[in-house]
């Protein structure tokens, strides 16, 4: 091999899919077509582009390389569409059902959120498909110390069904209260802790949230 070549490298013209950099390079470059095309930045998040019209708003939101739009007419979704198809290749998936484990229910009386088939997998991921449910969040009158008990060995399981409680608490906030008591042993939980959690088990799982 020329051993010139061992000092030279190769200079990327954009960005390659899969690579760390290309999540912060189509950002980027998503960002800044929507902002140069009329849209703002929501000051509440980042990843929220909104567009004030006469007859009303566009809002659009970015996870990754996921879009949900938003908006006052139908026509105006048509026209967006249509606009960022001319900028970017993308596959329309239709009305929004499903996104990041949260199903979404529209009817001309609202819209609903659930998390069922969400916690349904956790059940099955933490082996507690056969638990039984729960009228109340946690145990009344429980009392959680930072030192009693058994020590748990592996507190992965632990931080995970505290972790996937958190996320639920999207479509449960009755779960918050709970979810925060967990969080204050994260760092060294004992039994009685992981027994409080699994008791928790995600009761009345069909709960949904009307927005």
């Amino acid at each position: 091999m020329d051993q010139t070549r061992l000092n030279l490298v190769c200079r990327l013209k954009k960005a390659l899919y899969g690579l760390k950099q290309a999540l912060r390079a189509w950002s980027d470059n998503i960002g800044q077509y929507l902002v140069t095309s009329g849209f703002q930045t929501s000051n509440a998040n980042f990843s929220i582009y909104v567009k004030k019209k006469d007859h009303g708003i566009v809002v659009i939101v970015i996870y990754v390389d996921d879009l949900i739009i938003t908006r006052d007419s139908d026509a105006d979704i048509f026209d967006l569409k249509k606009f960022l198809k001319q900028k970017f290749e993308m596959k329309d998936l239709g009305e929004l059902h499903y996104f990041l484990s949260i199903e979404v229910i529209q009817s001309m009386k609202g819209i609903w959120l659930l998390q069922r088939q969400y916690a349904l997998n956790k059940l099955s991921e933490y082996g507690m498909t056969g638990c039984k449910p729960i009228s109340i969040p946690l145990e009344q009158n429980v009392k959680l110390n930072v030192d009693e008990g058994d020590f748990v060995e592996d507190t992965t399981m632990y931080r995970c069904i505290v972790g996937s409680l958190n996320y639920m608490t999207i479509t449960r906030p009755n779960l918050s209260y709970e979810v925060g008591v967990a969080n204050q042993f994260m760092q060294r939980p004992w039994k009685p802790h992981l027994d409080a959690m699994r008791c928790e088990s995600w009761i009345i799982i069909p709960q949904i949230v009307k927005l």
